[in-house]
């Protein structure tokens, strides 16, 4: 029974936060294979799609690290490619989730120029002492999450950042389908007053991690991870939990659609369409007569 325990610990989805002892860099390294395959199995996504998924999933869960409370992140790339829309929403408390969207011109090419075309990387802050998010956008590289990232950083927040970010997949025994067996990345950011070269330092340590989901399996913790890779000594701020969460609920919906017109929501009544889907947990909710009734109500209430 202890050890079935510890091996659910160890195996855990979590987020470590750390910052040298000189205070020159933070660093973050996330493992969040459970979270991202969760969001495969409940979108029912292919291979391809689950993999940019869980890079943009772990992208928003590494910059929520830096925030607060419940302040939230949302990393979303738009591309006119195979996949037009990969969409990942975090919170610091350590709740995830995501969802893809492919173009109805899907023609199956698989290059990486055709599934991510051109478009915008954009991340956004929702932060309690702000009324608007923070939002910073970069048009879409080609390709490689970790590298839009990396320059993001740069170009909006004018911060060097290392990035690594690693899926790897197996063969599901009965399916056959291609199933993600391990997700995770590293950030690490110089902060103010790191030299030129303490940056270089740590990022030719951080290139020479061939394999992030090698590294993953090979040690019992992530801090043993950054502890064999990053060149100096640091200070553990937190260690937090990881989940697929969504906070959906039906009467969030309800509340929702009270935005709509009353004669559009009489259609909906009429025509049986009751049935409501989250798109970024794929959740079902259904209507009941009582339901549209309370909603017709509060809108012809409004129109007096």
């Amino acid at each position: 029974m202890i050890e079935e325990l510890k091996k659910k610990f160890i195996e855990r989805d979590r987020i470590l936060h750390i910052i040298s002892k000189n205070g020159f860099f933070r660093a973050v390294i996330v493992r969040n294979t459970n979270t991202v395959k969760t969001a495969q199995k409940v979108h029912n996504l292919d291979d391809v799609a689950a993999y940019f998924l869980a890079k943009i999933m772990t992208s928003a869960t590494m910059i929520s690290a830096f925030l607060k409370g419940e302040e939230r992140v949302i990393a979303e790339i738009t591309s006119d490619g195979i996949i037009s829309k990969i969409y990942a929403e975090a919170l610091q408390v350590g709740e995830c989730r995501g969802f893809v969207k492919t173009s109805q011109n899907n023609n199956q090419i698989t290059t990486l120029a055709s599934i991510l075309g051109d478009g915008h990387f954009k991340i956004s802050r929702i932060l309690y002492n702000r009324t608007e998010p923070i939002i910073g956008i970069i048009p879409l590289l080609n390709g490689d999450i970790a590298a839009n990232l990396a320059y993001y950083f740069v170009q909006s927040e004018q911060i060097n950042s290392a990035v690594i970010l690693d899926v790897d997949f197996k063969e599901d025994d009965i399916t056959k389908d291609n199933i993600i067996s391990c997700s995770g990345g590293i950030l690490v950011q110089a902060m103010p007053g790191a030299s030129l070269d303490e940056i270089e330092t740590v990022e030719n340590s951080i290139t020479k991690i061939n394999k992030l989901c090698f590294e993953l399996a090979s040690y019992s913790s992530l801090e043993d991870i950054l502890k064999n890779n990053l060149p100096f000594e640091f200070d553990i701020i937190k260690t937090t939990p990881i989940d697929f969460f969504c906070r959906c609920n039906l009467d969030i919906f309800k509340s929702r659609l009270l935005l709509l017109k009353l004669a559009e929501v009489v259609d909906m009544k009429e025509k049986g369409h009751n049935e409501l889907v989250c798109q970024y947990c794929n959740k079902h909710y259904y209507l009941s007569e009582k339901d549209f009734d309370e909603i017709i109500g509060q809108l012809k209430a409004q129109q007096n």
